[in-house]
């Protein structure tokens, strides 16, 4: 249960008439408008809270021209992966019979069984197990690579910075770690590997974007915040009256003082249209 506005004693189930059994106050009826005035006061703090997350997260897309080009070559590296990313080549009649795999063909490959041919590939020695890790390095920059676009919301939030630069280098990384693992193959194998062209492509194309992250960074994105108000005071006002020292009698007064004229204000304008209105009309009737 609640407790009595007026003597705060803790109110029993028992307790369900309207007065207080305590003191006699009129437990909903005590100091009304002083309880819809905190209340009040709560919910625009909320919303001033989420007011500039919301903010923060517009900023981060849209929030200047370097800030949506961010979002297109951040996921760039994404169309290199359907370009050929490896060259394998098997002994057919004396002449190797060449076979290009982009990450559709590597999808094909091991989507009967992934795990057998795994293991298989893990068994085969030290190249078996260089080619499994360069595919283990390729799958780990892509799952950066999106956690980094997901993140990009946060860009304007305090550790937003350092946020992506991890990602970023965490993706940039395990993709040359690819590309390098795939040169390193050795040649002369019954069924050699060696880097196709997307291979070069995919860790230039996340170069990129990890340039154009810094960039943004470094140019600064604008935040432009909603006005909010606590009270009729805007918010910006009331936090300084606050540190200032303002006791909480004086913040009532003046969030009074500030509704008044507002409501006075609204009034005025609505007694002005309301009287162009009729105006307008007769103006009209006298001209036909």
């Amino acid at each position: 249960m609640a407790d009595c506005p007026k003597c705060n004693h803790h109110l029993k189930l028992t307790d369900w008439k309207q007065k207080c059994p305590y003191c006699g106050a009129n437990i909903v009826m005590y100091d009304l408008q002083e309880r819809l005035m905190k209340d009040a006061d709560k919910a625009e703090l909320q919303y001033y809270e989420y007011s500039k997350k919301l903010d923060r997260v517009k900023a981060s897309f849209i929030g200047s021209r370097l800030a949506i080009l961010r979002i297109v070559v951040s996921l760039l590296p994404v169309a290199a992966l359907f370009a050929p990313l490896m060259r394998n080549a098997s002994p057919k009649n004396g002449s190797p019979d060449v076979l290009r795999f982009s990450v559709i063909g590597l999808y094909n490959l091991f989507s009967a069984d992934p795990l057998g041919l795994l293991r298989t590939m893990w068994a085969g020695g030290k190249d078996g197990r260089m080619f499994v890790c360069a595919l283990a390095c390729l799958v780990l920059s892509l799952v950066f690579l999106l956690v980094h676009f997901l993140f990009l919301f946060l860009s304007c939030s305090p550790r937003g910075r350092l946020r992506n630069y991890t990602f970023c280098a965490l993706t940039l990384g395990f993709a040359l770690a690819f590309t390098v693992l795939l040169l390193a193959q050795p040649d002369g194998l019954p069924y050699s590997v060696w880097p196709d062209w997307g291979a070069a492509v995919y860790p230039a194309l996340t170069l990129i974007a990890f340039i154009v992250d810094i960039a943004t960074f470094i140019q600064g994105i604008p935040i432009r915040h909603k006005q909010c108000y606590m009270g009729g005071i805007p918010i910006e006002e009331y936090f300084r009256m606050v540190e200032n020292g303002a006791s909480p009698e004086e913040l009532r007064e003046e969030m009074y003082r500030r509704l008044r004229a507002q409501q006075i204000e609204k009034e005025e304008a609505l007694g002005v249209s309301a009287q162009k209105g009729p105006a307008h009309k007769e103006t009209g009737g006298e001209n036909a």
